[in-house]
């Protein structure tokens, strides 16, 4: 994801009004429905996590995210933030924080970097200074550090609890991926930059460390000070709510880890267990001074395939895992269902993690051309596309998600649900409507026949949810087709008619709040490329 988005800050885009269009209107209902939706309430399948609709961003800090006009406010409407504190996940680095920004002129090998702008310059003269004001494990005189230097002099954590208390002014629930190796602890504490567009890749905080036992430990021990508030530093003495804690980063690419898995997956497994045995064993004996146990997986797999591998190597020896993460970009929502699919079936048919979630923890279109694809942000595919992938990978057993991104942070990005300019985009309005249905009373129902969810060969998804308070009844159905579908939803043996329609299609303006409209019957149509929630 980084380098994805290093490249693209040349020049600012404009951005895009409208005029507001009235709701659009149901013909008169036909005798039959092309998508028949049939429910038994007593059907249920699984509490609906309201993190399936939780984002990726490492930059809230970074760019202050929670003194952007309006921008709480805004998210709020989308379930991500809540007043309250329990809103989705927000996905973030302990020290990754880089991202399109404090590069440097010049590589290692004092080759010239070119379009170096100067907001992204570095404040830092040399990799060395930019490694010790980044780093949560501090170097001293480069000594070989074990288990006796795990102590409170050697955490640098002030920024760790920074990006905690940025999504806490959200109302966000922080997920922390640990995804830097302090130059401390490092193999190699020599940086060697070959790479003009993102520091990380320094051969120092992607690399395999020195003792994967005394890192693992060093790890427990950022856990222990940011969860119990133990320890040393500004705001030290304040337990934070971190539950969840997920090691590193895509470590098949050498931009994040050096040497990558493949031919050689030994380093970082070696590390992996080591952190997640260690991270076990601290949960197993330690009072959490938050009420609440920690949950600890890996790795945020590039591949699908190798969250799947993961889960088989494992199971063979039971190492504590609590989740396994992967991620995915394609353009087609059902390139992304069919790897969470695979994922899913390594998960049933284990022995060992059956009951481990499945974190899609980043994910969205294809980077390599969408990045900075204004004209593709203002339409309905992405709006479609992030249903797709919920409703449908929510049907398959998925826990969390975290699509990347939720704000433009820089005016050319055009991947977020808003824009630069605090601007909604269509993207933002399919994530109000699936926050109607995900929620944290919410229990999923199973669709007869359509266990899946998929309709029209995969140009339709639905997902119904009934909310454990109200009683309501809710369903959400996603059309990418290039014309209208009729649909009829039975709920316990009766056909019903929804009470309220909430529908979004290219016709309204996503700065306008969403349209909604009275169903005229059982039987009701679905605009050509929309998202629609029919409440009961």
């Amino acid at each position: 994801m980084l380098a994805a988005l290093t490249g693209i800050l040349v020049a600012a885009c404009g951005g895009s009004g409208g005029s507001s269009s009235p709701p659009v209107s149901n013909p008169t209902p036909p005798d039959a429905a092309d998508w028949n939706i049939v429910v038994n309430t007593a059907d249920v399948a699984a509490p609906l996590n309201p993190s399936l609709i939780g984002f990726y961003d490492l930059s809230g800090t970074l760019y202050d995210y929670e003194n952007v006009p309006g921008l709480i406010a805004e998210m709020n409407e989308v379930g991500f933030a809540s007043p309250g504190g329990a809103g989705a996940d927000w996905r973030i680095g302990v020290g990754r924080w880089e991202n399109s920004t404090e590069l440097f002129g010049m590589l290692s090998d004092t080759s010239v970097c070119p379009n170096v702008i100067p907001e992204n310059q570095s404040a830092f003269a040399t990799d060395i200074e930019l490694l010790a004001s980044r780093d949560w494990f501090t170097y001293t005189d480069g000594s070989p550090v074990d288990s006796a230097d795990i102590v409170d002099g050697r955490y640098a954590l002030d920024y760790v609890r920074s990006v905690i208390d940025n999504a806490a002014a959200f109302g966000a629930t922080p997920y922390l991926s640990i995804d830097l190796m302090p130059r401390a602890l490092s193999t190699n504490q020599t940086p060697n930059r070959l790479d003009c567009g993102v520091s990380f890749a320094n051969s120092v905080s992607n690399n395999e460390p020195a003792n994967p036992a005394v890192f693992a430990q060093a790890v427990a021990g950022m856990v222990e000070r940011v969860v119990e508030g133990t320890g040393t530093g500004i705001g030290s003495e304040r337990p934070r709510a971190v539950q969840y804690w997920e090691v590193w980063n895509e470590p098949e690419l050498a931009i994040f880890w050096e040497p990558t898995l493949v031919p050689n997956p030994d380093p970082f497994f070696n590390m992996a267990i080591a952190t997640l045995t260690e991270l076990d064993a601290y949960r197993s004996t330690t009072a959490d001074a938050n009420g609440q146990a920690i949950r600890i997986g890996l790795g945020s797999f590039v591949n699908a395939d190798t969250a799947v591998a993961t889960i088989q190597s494992f199971d063979a020896v039971d190492i504590p895992m609590d989740f396994i993460s992967f991620h995915g970009y394609a353009d087609d929502p059902l390139t992304l269902v069919d790897a969470i699919g695979r994922v899913a079936a390594a998960r049933e048919n284990s022995t060992n993690y059956q009951d481990i979630e499945l974190v899609f923890a980043e994910w969205g279109p294809d980077l390599a051309t969408r990045v900075g694809d204004q004209q593709y942000a203002a339409t309905m595919d992405p709006a479609l596309h992030a249903a797709t992938v919920v409703a449908l990978g929510a049907s398959l057993g998925l826990d969390r998600s975290h699509n990347a991104i939720f704000y433009d942070f820089f005016p050319v990005i055009a991947l977020g649900l808003i824009d630069n300019s605090g601007t909604p985009r269509p993207l933002y309005r399919a994530y109000e409507l699936m926050a109607k249905l995900v929620t944290d009373s919410a229990e999923r129902l199973t669709i007869t026949g359509l266990p899946d969810g998929r309709l029209d060969a995969g140009m339709g998804a639905a997902l119904v949810a009934r909310d454990t308070q109200s009683g309501a009844v809710r369903v959400l159905l996603v059309n990418r087709n290039a014309d209208a579908r009729t649909v009829k939803i039975t709920l316990d043996g009766v056909d019903s008619t929804p009470g309220q329609l909430s529908v979004f299609d290219a016709s309204a303006d996503p700065a306008d709040s969403l349209p909604t409209m009275q169903a005229p019957g059982t039987t009701f149509t679905l605009p050509a490329r929309s998202v629609t929630v029919a409440e009961f």
